[in-house]
């Protein structure tokens, strides 16, 4: 069946991944802080940046509240408290992409749609990074690329 006439329900990943981001933002686990940075500002559209080893298998995500918060600890922003000045030391000692990055779900091209929408919103985040059988990152899941294909949901019938 073409993609054009699919449902929403029978899409895959590799359907409509790659429409936003056609290259996914990549660093090596000991990529500066600023490194990681400079790619966020480099793909917008984004907001992350995936961490891989040497044959460019994911190994882990910097997303922008990381990055925020450690701007945070920077210049003083900060709520007062033990807690809070605890984390501040030990994110304060962290320098490499490697140090701040979170291991994250993940999703193959042929993994259906309607299962990414359920990682995210279950795990409340906004893109996935799509791996091959390998666990090279290929590509990212943008959740703006879902509103272009759920937004029919809206539109149509009951059970489209």
């Amino acid at each position: 069946m073409p993609y054009t006439e699919k449902k929403f329900s029978e899409l895959l990943v590799g359907d409509v991944a790659a429409k936003l981001v056609q290259t996914a933002a990549t660093v090596g686990p000991k990529a500066s802080i600023r490194e990681v940075i400079e790619k966020m500002i480099a793909n917008p559209l984004s907001r992350k940046v995936y961490v891989v080893d040497e044959q460019g298998r994911y190994i882990g995500t910097v997303n922008t509240e990381t990055i925020l918060r450690l701007i945070g600890y920077r210049v003083g922003v900060r709520k007062d408290g033990g807690i809070s000045f605890m984390r501040f030391l030990l994110d304060a000692l962290k320098e490499e992409a490697g140090h701040i990055m979170v291991k994250g779900s993940t999703v193959c091209k042929d993994t259906k749609l309607t299962t990414a929408l359920d990682i995210m919103v279950n795990e409340h985040l906004n893109d996935l990074p799509v791996v091959d059988e390998n666990g090279v990152l290929i590509g990212e899941l943008n959740s703006l690329e879902l509103f272009e294909e759920g937004k029919i949901l809206f539109d149509a019938e009951p059970g489209a």
